[in-house]
């Protein structure tokens, strides 16, 4: 604990809470963390506490008021807490419909890798999709044909024409520049084309049809009939592959085995209602996509229908603010860049108002990214400003000087416990060299945040959301060498060039675990990815069961942002077991049979550690093994 300057009062300790996804209500995430760590009315611990309210002296906006304590019990300075809430929901105005559909195509070009487990939701959404594609088709061409007051052929015939003329023409063009490359090309479409005129008439006189007769409908000629069935189902097949790519087409042939299913049950339920009709003519109206099926405008009107209302209940309220984030869109772009402006100048007003020499981020879902992206925005703001290396003691050498690494996979929980509480000492130590300053000497800048505390964690998709590239699966099929996840390969490229800092920090080259040797002023440095060397990381989730039972956003990070993370596998009972969708649930005191004394609540008490007893550094002895994760 930093001595305490009287000349700048009491020291308190700020808690800044992070919101997540959906449509949040100010205070509303805040003040549950603060029944879940604080004041709990059932609680007996917390009798005697108290908590009110006062708006921030700068009176910008009084919805965002803090919340402060009483005296903290067992507080070794009988220190005060005042909890902020980093509110950003009113930036990400209302995300369009086709943003959040657009958003999930690009997800399925990236194929099914996602965390262990979560694959059969991949599965389900881009067989959906995929199903969706056929009925936007069928619905379209439907209206094309109502209007159209010919055959369907029409739909095949005129665009096919049209194609054939531009080419003819451009070929024209093409031989009159000479431009011989491109000769060749159109000569060989023009071909192409060709073939498949003379095979379309060959069709439709080899296969003349039958004519409608009293009590028979009649069956088309062979050109119509493969417009009635197949060029839906064609359409559908290349706008899977131009918008969903190859791993798209994994997805419509199971989608297509799927419509083979309802096919097959259709000429059954055919045949018993109607024994009398013609064989043929079912076997031609029970493909699901037809044109000419009767079922085809309700199957698709259902799946779209199905879409909507669950987009409309879940989709454009919850993954609509994931999709602003994460999808590089130019409006995204601009709505990220004003939320991390709001969260740098939030961090910073906490670090400059010269109340605070401990600071607490906690993290909820997709908050737990935009207080990582808060982080290392701020901490590379700062981390040429802060205090020499020389002023911060022997627990920074330490740190400095250590062989551990992110990618470690056995750190003992001696090591563990060692870097918590030498970062721990060093925070303390910043906070006094920064306070104790002379004014006529180079002013430096403080880190005074100790723990990063994540709920439920987004991040634990990283590879998914926040990086580029191809699957392993793209990368064989391109006869590639090598086959390793692209997305996990830029994951690595970004943590050395230290844009994703990790816990520990990556050592580079000669660096140290912290500092780097700065060749303007030939001395050591802080370096831009060190913050994790200097601040805790606990993680806590609910594990996710059978989809929908814990938690399938959250999951553990150590096996990703590095292995001295703190991943605390929690429950909402002492007995263990699993909840039905516990995602909101991690400060959630309500929950019966073990209310306060449920394991998550303990857990986020012992990690935010608001006496700051250490018991975020004892919380280690309870934490998962790394090397229980595996690959995830």
């Amino acid at each position: 604990m930093a001595e305490v300057d009287p000349a700048h009062g009491r020291k308190r300790t700020a808690i800044l809470v992070v919101h997540g996804i959906g449509s949040q209500r100010a205070l509303e995430t805040v003040r549950g963390v603060i029944r879940g760590v604080w004041l709990d009315d059932k609680n007996p611990a917390d009798k005697g506490k108290r908590i009110w309210s006062h708006p921030v002296k700068d009176g910008a906006d009084i919805d965002l008021t803090v919340m402060t304590t009483n005296r903290v019990p067992d507080s070794k300075d009988g220190r005060h807490v005042d909890f902020h809430e980093l509110y950003w929901a009113h930036l990400m105005s209302e995300t369009k419909a086709v943003a959040v559909l657009l958003w999930l195509y690009e997800l399925v070009r990236k194929g099914p890798i996602m965390k262990l487990g979560m694959n059969g939701l991949w599965w389900a959404t881009a067989i959906f999709l995929c199903l969706m594609n056929l009925s936007l088709a069928v619905l379209a061409l439907q209206g094309i044909l109502l209007f159209s007051q010919h055959s369907a052929q029409i739909m095949l015939v005129a665009p096919f024409v049209l194609l054939i003329a531009s080419l003819l023409a451009s070929l024209v063009v093409a031989l009159k520049w000479g431009a011989v490359r491109i000769i060749k090309l159109l000569a060989i479409a023009l071909a192409g084309g060709a073939a498949l005129s003379a095979v379309y008439v060959w069709v439709g006189e080899k296969f003349p049809g039958i004519a409608a007769s009293a009590g028979n409908p009649g069956i088309p000629d062979g050109a119509e009939l493969f417009t009635l069935i197949a060029l839906p189902t064609l359409i559908a097949l290349i706008a899977t592959l131009l918008i969903m790519g190859r791993q798209g087409l994994r997805a419509f042939w199971r989608a297509i085995f799927i419509s083979l299913v309802l096919f097959g049950i259709f000429i059954v339920a055919d045949r018993h209602w109607h024994p009398e009709s013609d064989f043929v003519l079912t076997v031609i109206k029970a493909w699901l996509w037809a044109l000419n099926s009767p079922w085809s405008v309700a199957a698709a009107s259902a799946v779209i229908g199905l879409y909507l209302i669950v987009n409309a209940a879940f989709l454009q309220s919850y993954l609509g603010d994931a999709a602003r984030y994460f999808r590089n869109s130019p409006g995204n772009v601009a709505v990220r860049r004003a939320i991390r402006k709001e969260a740098v100048d939030t961090l910073d007003r906490l670090h400059t108002s010269s109340q605070y020499d401990r600071i607490v981020v906690v993290a909820h879902s997709l908050g737990t990214v935009v207080a990582y992206d808060m982080l290392r925005a701020y901490f590379s703001r700062i981390s040429g400003d802060l205090p020499p290396a020389a002023q911060l003691g022997q627990d920074f050498a330490d740190i400095d000087g250590a062989a551990w690494q992110p990618e470690d996979k056995t750190p003992s929980i001696a090591e563990r416990k060692m870097l918590r509480t030498k970062a721990r000492a060093t925070i303390a130590n910043i906070a006094t060299a920064t306070i104790s300053q002379s004014q006529d000497g180079p002013q430096h800048k403080a880190w005074l945040i100790t723990d990063f505390v994540t709920l439920g964690s987004a991040l634990t998709h990283a590879y998914f959301l926040m990086c580029t590239g191809k699957p392993a699966a793209d990368l064989k099929a391109e006869g590639r060498a090598n086959t390793e996840n692209d997305l996990k390969e830029d994951f690595a490229r970004r943590v050395e060039e230290r844009e994703f800092p990790t816990c520990p920090p990556k050592r580079l080259d000669r660096d140290g675990l912290l500092t780097f040797n700065n060749p303007k002023t030939y001395g050591r440095q802080v370096h831009n990815g060190a913050l994790f060397g200097l601040t805790r990381w606990s993680n806590i989730y609910f594990p996710r069961r059978q989809l929908f039972w814990g938690d399938a956003i959250g999951g553990a990070l150590s096996p990703i942002f590095g292995s001295h993370i703190l991943d605390l596998e929690v429950s909402t009972k002492k007995a263990g077991g699993d909840d039905f969708f516990t995602h909101t649930a991690y400060w959630d005191v309500r929950r019966e049979p073990d209310t306060h004394e449920a394991p998550h609540i303990v857990a986020l008490r012992k990690a935010v550690d608001l006496a700051d007893t250490g018991a975020a550094i004892d919380l280690v002895d309870e934490g998962d093994d790394p090397n229980t994760h595996g690959g995830d």
